[in-house]
């Protein structure tokens, strides 16, 4: 996909995927980007911000596969895809030499290896991410108040509409938290804006043991307030 092209509607199916969870934040994008009262300069930071998120899925949708769960595959991949992007190369060299630039082409070359285990962590990420929306939805009825947030970035809103049952936005406020992102993360389950749990997500398993704890609760605040 071109950085600058946002991405048709898709048809939505039970099983959430790539396609969906990058229809959904440009679904979301659109209406911030439109805003009169956004300024320009705003909306090309919104943009930039939101070719960054539409790389790194498309990236995670590159290596979906399960023989990128190998660590080595998957760092071996990225390391191909880096090495031979020219134009990555020449941008960095001619940052460079700005000289409001306050670090040589060395540095910016070393970089290059952190710039790819950011990548590669990136995927797995949202790789992870999705596997979890994906059982959750499955093992439980999904009620339309519920929301899943992913590592204080992601906000999955949970509904019974019966094409889809999930909707994600970025939280863009927390943009900055994406260059730390894990293969294990935070989850934050709430229902409307109350917290209901948190807690690491290291395993699949955990993601589910959190959902199903918070829709507890959720049922025993019903109880008390009949």
């Amino acid at each position: 996909m071109k950085k600058n092209e946002l991405k048709q509607p898709v048809t939505q199916t039970a099983e959430y995927n790539f396609d969906m969870l990058l229809n959904d934040i440009l679904d979301c994008s659109n209406e911030v980007i439109i805003k009169k009262d956004v300024g320009d300069k705003a909306k090309r930071e919104f943009r930039a911000k939101l070719i960054i998120i539409q790389m790194l899925i498309g990236l995670a949708d590159t290596y979906k596969t399960e023989d990128y769960n190998d660590d080595d595959m998957l760092n071996n991949a990225i390391n191909v895809k880096v090495n031979g992007n020219e134009l990555l190369s020449g941008y960095m060299f001619y940052v460079s030499q700005n000289r409001q630039f306050d670090y040589s082409w060395n540095y910016m070359r070393k970089r290059e290896e952190s710039f790819k285990e950011f990548l590669a962590d990136s995927v797995r990420f949202l790789k992870n991410m999705i596997e979890d929306i994906k059982i959750i939805t499955e093992r439980f009825r999904v009620g339309n108040d519920f929301h899943i947030v992913f590592n204080n970035i992601f906000d999955v809103a949970m509904n019974d509409n019966e094409k889809s049952c999930v909707r994600t936005r970025v939280l863009w406020e927390n943009f900055h938290h994406i260059i730390s992102v894990r293969r294990d993360y935070y989850i934050c389950v709430k229902i409307k804006e109350s917290v209901l749990v948190t807690g690491r997500r290291t395993k699949s398993n955990d993601a589910v043991s959190l959902f199903d704890m918070a829709q507890h609760l959720a049922k025993s605040i019903v109880k008390d307030t009949e």
